[in-house]
């Protein structure tokens, strides 16, 4: 019998066909252009102004997760995107970077994102700063500082240091760089460069983020022995360390004095803006670490003591989403937060997960700071 419409078996014109794949093509470049840039800058949309932040909102989704590295996906996801050299003002010797800047007029933020322990400066997993940067007119850098941790010269050693310095110094060179708002994140070994940085030199930064980040190298170096004895990084300390860091030796204090523990005591007395956030299944850097890089820069009634994670953690815990105004960004993630805590100038997220980055919510909460640090 003969059906008033199209039967599901016929086919329709040639020119009806060709019109919905056209539409469906659209409709597939319009997700595609919403997945690649999915939210917007600030509280609230402003007159000309560019709210973008990254598609890859976890660390441990980009592709090839952590460990990933080549400059071929930096200049297929970032055009304009260049590796540079830069001569160390320290001991001269040539350091690489990724650098961006669309040369645009006026005075912009910079953005400065530090490699974790064990790569260097093409660690793709920094590629999703770079985006962000692309799309909203910042000046990006990505310095090697000493390549990955694994010699005395890096790991947040003085050359390092230094290195990071220079780095700064060429993208203002470079670009018009607006000097109140210079920006610095790290993960992993890089947060703990970035924390050293914060301490270092606090009258730089607008914002600081540190994402699972080393706070003491020689506590990490026996967590290592103890719990990962065949991950590489017991080894890779011992080359930072210049030997076993055990106490009373001249390991332990190469790598204490380098530590986030010994260098975040002159960040809180200067303000520094910081935010640090860990996942609570870390089993690379124990998430107490974070917590006690809080409690070093938190005022002491507001410090994390050592039950909140033992509770977070424990089969029958009723773990409650937080209820700060980021927690959204960790949701959209499947890393829900379950504790946000800020006191004075530092804030601590503890987010279901392990060892991974939010892009989303770190770039949200350092990308309308302005510098305040005192000068000390």
């Amino acid at each position: 019998m003969a059906s008033a419409g199209w039967s599901r078996y016929t086919r329709a014109p040639r020119d009806d066909r060709m019109h919905r794949t056209q539409n469906r093509v659209r409709f597939l470049a319009l997700v595609a252009l919403v997945a690649l840039f999915s939210i917007t800058e600030g509280p609230a949309r402003a007159e000309g102004v560019k709210r973008v932040e990254p598609a890859f909102t976890l660390a441990s989704r980009f592709p090839g997760g952590e460990g990933a590295s080549g400059l071929g996906a930096w200049k297929e996801r970032v055009p304009g995107i260049e590796a540079v050299t830069l001569k160390s003002s320290a001991d001269g010797a040539a350091q690489r970077a990724m650098f961006f800047d669309l040369g645009a007029a006026g005075k912009r933020p910079l953005l400065v994102v530090l490699h974790s322990w064990s790569t260097d400066w093409r660690q793709n997993i920094g590629i999703p700063y770079a985006m962000f940067a692309a799309q909203n007119d910042w000046v990006f850098v990505h310095p090697d500082f000493r390549g990955p941790y694994l010699r005395p010269e890096a790991a947040a050693s003085d050359l390092a240091a230094q290195d990071i310095l220079d780095a700064i110094a060429y993208a203002k060179q470079r670009g018009h760089v607006d000097e109140t708002r210079i920006y610095l994140a790290g993960f992993s070994g890089g947060g703990m460069t970035a924390l050293a940085m914060a301490g270092r030199h606090p009258e730089l930064w607008a914002g600081v983020v540190a994402w699972a980040p080393v706070y003491d190298i020689p506590d990490w170096y026996v967590y290592n022995r103890k719990h990962a004895p065949k991950r590489h990084y017991a080894r890779f300390i011992e080359g930072v360390c210049g030997g076993a860091p055990r106490p009373d030796t001249r390991a332990f204090h190469e790598c204490s004095r380098r530590s986030p523990s010994a260098l975040l005591a002159k960040a809180k007395q200067a303000g520094v803006p910081v935010y640090v956030a860990t996942g609570i299944r870390d089993d690379v850097v124990p998430p107490r670490h974070s917590i006690s890089a809080f409690n070093d820069l938190a005022e002491p009634a507001d410090r994390v003591g050592d039950d909140v994670l033992v509770k977070l953690l424990a089969p029958t815990a009723t773990r409650r989403v937080s209820t700060s105004s980021s927690h959204d960004l960790y949701e959209r993630a499947g890393a829900p937060s379950y504790l946000t805590r800020t006191s004075g100038s530092a804030t601590l997220v503890l987010f279901e997960g392990g060892h991974d980055v939010v892009f989303d919510a770190g770039l949200a909460w350092l990308r309308d700071k302005r510098r305040t640090a005192k000068t000390l």
